[in-house]
């Protein structure tokens, strides 16, 4: 054979190697297709890492003292005034969260209520038929909470389950008034109250997607909450039993929820 002219040994190596160039370079090629296609949905995926949520609460708080007040005026003057347990008691809540890994979202929450319980009966004293009024007013009522969302399923698609734990801070400013009068007597009790307090909440739910692939969720949970300021204050006026009396307003018990929220 020739000097210039392949040998068996020579063609067995040539061939090979270009046929796996061939190959390198369209699996190459296919990478570049995949990641081509994946690269908008991967972006849109991390760019929707945030979900802002707005809701209803219903509370059931305790209020065990607070009511029990309450049915004393009642028995001593043969009354029938509602207690916070006769109400509803609902707040506006607000929540933004941050994507931390695909099983966990941290965020932020806000709780805002206003409430009161009134009424105004007629009774008997020494000085004649007269007019009692009674109302509680809670002008403020909020809390502020950092809050957990452990996500058990990430990849769920009809229903997002997540189970949750929160701490705060919650403050509250509330008023009592009872006034007893008819022409010749005029006696009242004016009791005022605020404070912040220490509040703790865990619950779980449920993110509902309005539709596949849908930002737009529906929001469903249960959780405990347990929150309390309990102290002495003053108290004015000639029907006050003593010059400080006993504030407490428990706001501990479970509540439930229903939102819309919208992932970002």
């Amino acid at each position: 054979m020739g000097r210039g002219s392949p040998t068996p040994r020579d063609g067995l190596v040539l061939r090979p190697a270009g046929k796996g160039r061939t190959m390198r370079r369209d699996l190459v090629g296919l990478m570049v297709l995949v990641a081509c296609a994946a690269a908008p949905a991967a972006a849109q995926e991390q760019g929707r890492d945030r979900w802002f949520n707005v809701f209803l609460q219903q509370s059931f708080p305790r209020q065990d003292t607070t009511n029990a007040q309450i049915d004393e005026i009642n028995g001593m003057f043969g009354t029938g005034f509602d207690t916070w347990d006769d109400v509803v008691n609902l707040s506006l809540g607000l929540q933004l969260f941050w994507r931390v890994s695909p099983y966990l979202r941290m965020g932020a929450e806000l709780d805002l209520s206003q409430g009161q319980i009134d009424g105004e009966e007629t009774v008997d004293t020494l000085a004649g038929p007269a007019r009692l009024k009674f109302i509680q007013r809670y002008s403020v009522f909020t809390s502020a909470l950092l809050v957990a969302h452990v996500l058990p399923c990430p990849s769920c698609e009809r229903v997002k389950p997540f189970i949750l734990a929160a701490a705060g801070v919650g403050y509250e400013e509330d008023r009592t008034q009872l006034t007893l009068n008819n022409s010749f007597i005029y006696e009242q009790l004016v009791v005022e109250n605020d404070g912040a307090f220490p509040v703790y909440t865990a619950g779980c739910g449920l993110d509902i997607p309005f539709a596949k692939g849908s930002d737009w969720y529906g929001i469903v949970g249960i959780a405990y909450y347990w929150g309390r300021l309990d102290h002495y204050v003053s108290a004015e006026g000639s029907l006050a039993p003593a010059p400080e009396v006993r504030a407490d307003t428990d706001s501990t018990g479970p509540n439930y929820w229903l939102g819309v929220g919208r992932r970002f």
